[in-house]
């Protein structure tokens, strides 16, 4: 060695207990996730936008509902211990409950029947869908902050390819036109709770935690837009009733509109925004009125 060089010296990266980080798993990890979601997006390739956190599915509950670049639902389950089949179950419901098209498991470590259930999975169902096993771990160096790392363990087998054919192209530039649409409409009716930049054809709007969400929905390509009930929290039982209580149905309210004209962005906000004061009413009517 000559003179004046030095040994460099490096730390051990070591894993800490993850309840370390977070003591409880519903009141601790879940809002943490749902504030730092693009730690997750990275980790498995796709773009998440929280939509709301422990959503009801009959007498269960989803840890956080995202959307992903085109809308779709995409569920996230946690847990601070090892997979196991009650969770793995819960996920079932939730798949059907809430209509997801992608589903992340997040635990901190997999047995190998559940890697196999999320691997049949992938292969067994459509294109559409899409399951991840993502472990958590929390490591740190010496005396360095914790710092979560999320290791995808099983994923579709064509996910990379997928991830970039979706990010090229009319799609990526249809997610460009949404988020200048929701900007526009944020801008223009900076109260009713849309949020600008939104990457999605379709906003939520939850305003009780017993009731639907109210979907507005701006097709770029397809010329329409609407506004109706999504049973985003609801099991479809708890929504049928619900619609039934107030005798109102799933289709909703559609219009059409040259929605690549920007000039008709103006006259497509204000049909958004008088209808969705018609639905927060219904919302917030008594069932027994509508009788």
């Amino acid at each position: 060695m000559g003179d004046g060089q030095q040994l460099k010296e490096f730390g051990r990266l070591t894993d800490a207990s993850l309840r370390a980080a977070w003591p409880h798993e519903a009141h601790d990890f879940t809002p943490w996730l749902a504030e730092n979601l693009e730690r997750l997006s990275e980790a498995i390739g796709i773009p998440l936008e929280a939509e709301s956190s422990e959503v009801r599915v009959g007498k269960f509950a989803a840890d956080i509902l995202a959307s992903g670049p085109e809308g779709q639902s995409v569920l996230i389950e946690n847990q601070l211990e090892s997979s196991d089949h009650s969770h793995f179950g819960q996920i079932m419901t939730y798949l059907a409950g809430l209509d997801a098209r992608v589903v992340v498991w997040i635990a901190r470590d997999f047995t190998d029947p559940h890697i196999s259930a999320i691997q049949w999975l992938n292969r067994h169902t459509d294109d559409e869908f899409a399951f991840f096993a993502v472990k958590l771990r929390v490591v740190t160096i010496a005396d360095s902050p914790l710092a979560p790392i999320f290791e995808v363990i099983a994923k579709p087998n064509n996910w990379e390819r997928q991830v970039r054919r979706e990010s090229s192209g009319s799609r990526a530039e249809n997610i460009t036109n949404y988020r200048e649409f929701w900007t526009h409409y944020a801008r223009r009716y900076p109260n009713d709770g849309v949020s600008a930049n939104h990457g999605h054809s379709n906003f939520w709007i939850r305003p009780r935690k017993d009731a639907p969400a109210v979907s507005l929905a701006f097709s770029y390509a397809g010329g329409q837009v609407g506004i109706f009930f999504a049973p985003r929290g609801l099991s479809d039982e708890e929504m049928n009733q619900w619609l039934s209580k107030r005798r109102l149905d799933r289709h909703g309210h559609w219009k059409s509109f040259d929605t690549s004209n920007r000039g008709n962005w103006d006259a497509i906000c204000n049909w958004l925004h008088n209808k969705l004061g018609q639905y927060l009413t219904m919302v917030e009517a008594d069932p027994e009125e509508s009788k």
